[in-house]
């Protein structure tokens, strides 16, 4: 079965759950739903059509939403949600955010949209975390109390980890200049690092690269650190050497961080022609690492 035609088959199964669901037992339709969610996932994942990976993921994602009432507890449930809007917000949203113009409403109504996408999916994942009655308090407590709570998570909580931190960091990096935000930032770092300690080799490395975002986003004197950047972006690399999007991510902040415009330029046109076989999972991610990259390239005087 093709990829799209795969693809389709999982959107029309999740309806036909929908529909069954309401007069099946709630928390036994959530479950198959979620587990036949996590399939369709991976089929989008590994779609290589950016354009109709767009314009199907919002059925995606709304199926699961309806169908998660269902059992609203389903840790599954909410982990697949905090991770279908972060890549909605982050591969399509952000992506045509780099193409509007500055100060126009496109650009002003795209923010509002990957904001509110993120904030979804941040609040999916704290819904999901906080089903051990621990981690409940601990988001309401002093950052000493979360760390420790974060410390006792085991390998399967790393999906909810991972995709919380990485809502969560991207909806702090649209709010820079918001000091209510930036103080959340400590229980980011503690997420991601117990990702990295649980399975660095989580979703490709990428909490590597979370890491380095981090460091790199902002100025030394303000707590930024060009070396640990580097080292972190280097570690995904080394991770998932296919994986375009994280080399992105290092000419973005890393490169934009220390003023090199020729490993900006250098970086972004290796990613740009590339043919590296991507792993499963990899295909879309590729695809729009490549568009933001020419993106990124376009706008190169602006950056530097």
């Amino acid at each position: 079965m093709k990829i799209r035609d795969k693809t389709l088959f999982l959107f029309s199964s999740l309806l036909t759950l929908a529909f069954i669901s309401a007069c099946s037992p709630k928390h036994i339709a959530t479950g198959v739903v979620a587990d036949i969610g996590s399939s369709g996932m991976i089929s989008m994942e590994s779609e290589t059509s950016v354009d109709f990976a767009r314009s199907a993921s919002p059925a995606l994602i709304k199926t699961l939403e309806v169908l998660r009432y269902g059992n609203k507890k389903n840790s599954t449930a909410l982990t697949l949600l905090s991770k279908a809007y972060g890549q909605y917000a982050f591969g399509f949203v952000e992506n045509d955010m780099l193409s509007a113009k500055n100060g126009s409403a496109e650009k002003k109504a795209l923010l509002v949209d990957a904001e509110l996408f993120y904030r979804r999916g941040k609040e999916y994942g704290i819904a999901a975390l906080i089903e051990k009655k621990s981690m409940k308090k601990a988001f309401k407590s002093h950052i000493s109390v979360f760390e420790r709570e974060v410390k006792k998570l085991g390998k399967g909580d790393v999906d909810a980890l991972f995709w919380t931190s990485f809502n969560w960091a991207n909806w702090l990096n649209l709010n820079t200049d918001d000091p209510s935000a930036i103080v959340d930032l400590p229980r980011i770092e503690a997420m991601v690092r117990r990702v990295v300690e649980l399975n660095e080799n989580f979703y490709f490395g990428s909490a590597h690269a979370i890491l380095g975002t981090i460091a790199a986003s902002r100025p030394e004197m303000l707590g930024g650190n060009p070396e640990l950047a580097k080292s972190e972006f280097i570690r995904a690399m080394e991770i998932s050497p296919s994986n375009l999007m994280t080399k992105v991510m290092y000419a973005m902040y890393y490169a934009r961080q220390i003023h090199d415009k020729k490993l900006f330029e250098d970086t972004l046109n290796d990613v740009i022609f590339s043919d590296v076989k991507p792993q499963d999972g990899q295909q879309l991610s590729n695809a729009l690492a490549k568009i933001r990259a020419k993106r990124l390239l376009e706008m190169k005087e602006e950056i530097f």
